[in-house]
């Protein structure tokens, strides 16, 4: 019989029942070698249902820490019953750097857990879900796993719950539910944010149930952990999420998320084949933005990093990548340019009536704005704009918002330079940006998207000012 193996991790205040009796079996595997995380060590297990015909790809349960014999053993019953589908659990250590004598000498998992980019998602997607892949049973069952986003479920506690929110928000198109408990969306890498990303941003695809401990502080230094999940959970109503709660007694401790995992599992998984439905945000100024009726497109190709948008016409984007440039359509038909280009000045915009000049900061979180005097220089320059990120690419639309590509979508400032809206694209970053009338062109993750809006690129005069609100 294979071993039973449970990892002691640095997540060790979590529970765990003392005996399980789970039927299928339970692999493990160590992880060396990251690109990712470089020089990390880490051990994966992976627990694969009797129920697996080793046919039909299963569904998938990531959880961090630890949890693979205790997982598994709910896993069976909830399969058992027809609650959840036919489902695989991978489960995660954080990784860490070892020394020539196996001594650590660095953690790795708030570097991995807490961070607010898509590196952990990446990890997953690149690194860990292959090698799963080629993983099989005693009898030879191979584990293939679906990669539809609705198929597959996220879930960790304290930096592994945020972890698992990040990277489902990130990346929607590989999890679409997630179960936090005792997260830490505090003052560690930029956690705190959380809350204001979710309110500005453009609904995901996700399902998310969190759990909190009225007394969970850890480390009162970075904030207090159940004020920010309160925050967290009106944000995500606000946003219009499909968000479910439970506060418990207590403190730092997964106890209670694992007393209540059957029943959360149940509810994240309800509604299963049917994707996880878009909710709709009470954000005033995304939803006079967007046009209800048209999401993004991608449109035909794949392009290196040097590729650019710039404006053309009403009608279509001007894309250069080298020595290439075409005209594009939102049908995304290229036409091949000929001779001298018009090229604009991609990190820079002129205001809609002209009065102003705005002009990005390289590697900072500001972008400039200047007065334009009656000669057009500009003059009485102040960092105005302010980003989540270093602006990319930025430009203006009718009523005088300023858009900016960035790594965590499209940015869009209102005229006092406040972000108020992020459009999200699913490549996550964005490279370009370009308006063709009332269309927006996007570059991210190599590939060329384009949707239609309810403000355009076309300046026809000043926009009526916001005052100073």
């Amino acid at each position: 019989m294979m071993k039973r193996w449970l990892a002691a991790s640095c997540a060790a205040f979590l529970l765990l029942p003392s005996a399980f009796a789970y039927k299928g079996e339970l692999l493990s595997f160590k992880m060396n070698g990251s690109a990712v995380y470089p020089g990390t060590q880490r051990e994966i297990q992976v627990y694969v249902p009797a129920a697996y015909d080793g046919k039909t790809p299963a569904c998938l349960l990531v959880r961090m820490d630890e949890g693979g014999a205790f997982t598994a053993d709910i896993l069976d019953e909830l399969i058992a019953e027809g609650s959840v589908p036919v489902t695989v659990g991978v489960f995660i250590e954080p990784g860490k750097i070892l020394d020539r004598n196996g001594n650590v000498i660095r953690y790795n998992r708030s570097n991995e857990y807490d961070r607010m980019d898509g590196r952990f998602a990446t990890f997953l997607e690149t690194e860990v879900l292959p090698l799963v892949g080629e993983l099989a049973t005693a009898d030879g069952r191979k584990v293939l796993l679906s990669d539809r986003a609705a198929d597959r479920a996220i879930t960790g506690a304290s930096s592994g719950a945020i972890c698992a929110f990040n990277a489902a928000w990130q990346r929607p198109d590989l999890f679409s539910r997630v179960y936090s408990v005792v997260g830490t969306y505090v003052a560690f890498r930029g956690g705190d944010q959380f809350p204001a990303l979710v309110r500005k941003s453009e609904p995901r695809r996700l399902r998310v149930f969190l759990q909190d401990n009225m007394d969970d502080t850890w480390n009162p230094l970075f904030g207090s952990w159940f004020e920010y999940n309160r925050v967290m959970l009106s944000s995500l109503e606000f946003a219009g999420y499909d968000v479910r709660h439970q506060w418990n007694e207590g403190g730092h401790s997964g106890a209670n998320g694992n007393r209540i995992f059957k029943d959360v599992m149940r509810w994240l998984w309800s509604g299963w084949p049917a994707e996880v439905p878009l909710g709709t945000t009470s954000n005033k100024t995304l939803n006079e933005i967007l046009d209800p009726e048209s999401g993004w497109t991608r449109l035909p190709g794949d392009f290196g990093e040097e590729a650019m948008l710039h404006p053309l016409s009403e009608a279509a984007v001007l894309l250069k990548e080298g020595k290439s440039a075409w005209s594009v359509d939102e049908a995304g038909e290229r036409t091949l340019m000929k001779g001298k280009v018009p090229e604009s000045d991609p990190y820079s915009a002129i205001y809609p009536g002209g009065a102003h000049l705005a002009r990005r900061v390289e590697g900072s979180n500001w972008v400039m704005d200047y007065i334009l005097d009656d000669k057009g220089n500009p003059v009485h320059g102040q960092d105005f704009y302010y980003l989540y990120t270093d602006a990319g690419q930025i430009l203006y639309d009718n009523a005088g918002y300023l858009y900016a590509a960035s790594r965590v979508g499209i940015q869009v400032c209102d005229q006092n330079g406040r972000v108020r809206a992020i459009l999200s694209l699913p490549g996550g970053e964005v490279t370009s940006i370009a308006f063709a009338g009332n269309r927006l062109f996007a570059l991210s993750g190599g590939k060329l998207y384009v949707r239609r809006l309810n403000r355009s690129g076309t300046h026809s005069g000043a926009p009526k000012s916001e005052g100073q609100g």
